[in-house]
């Protein structure tokens, strides 16, 4: 269900903010970007999303091609780049962010603040076990499927 309501709010989100032209992935790497403050290697960029380098590297290729980010060499390091937003891509951000929010804000309105705050709490937790668990482990001994029952 948790998954299911998360994929629900981001494809509400992918709806609401169709008419920037911006993937999600493209999105999510101009917030990396904005709430870093500062230039980041694209590695680090990877790293915060979740992704390989090599769908980064594509990726950036597009921000850049939109004039949205620039890549630069690193002064500390001659084999490395940084990545900065543009002033256009700066301005992107400013204005999707505060209407994700608002989409979160909507989305929430049917709860009070003692069920939101319920919310949060129980998804920390889930947050925790999901840290916590040893995935491989649970993959290897999860046990096998029961014959479906079909009438």
């Amino acid at each position: 269900m948790v998954v299911q309501v998360g994929e629900a709010f981001l494809a509400l989100v992918d709806r609401a903010l169709r008419h920037h032209k911006l993937s999600r992935a493209g999105r999510e790497a101009l917030a990396v970007i904005e709430g870093a403050g500062k230039p980041l290697s694209p590695t680090a960029i990877a790293q915060r999303l979740i992704v390989t380098t090599a769908s980064v590297t594509s990726l950036l290729d597009t921000l850049e091609r939109r004039g949205l980010v620039v890549r630069r060499p690193d002064p500390r390091d001659r084999r490395g780049l940084l990545v900065a937003l543009t002033p256009d891509g700066r301005a992107l951000v400013e204005d999707f962010l505060p209407q994700v929010v608002a989409l979160q804000t909507a989305v929430m309105a049917g709860l009070s603040e003692p069920q939101r705050q319920q919310l949060i709490k129980l998804l920390s937790t889930v947050r925790a076990g999901i840290t916590a668990v040893d995935a491989d482990a649970v993959v290897h001994d999860a046990p096998p499927r029961g014959k479906p029952q079909h009438p």
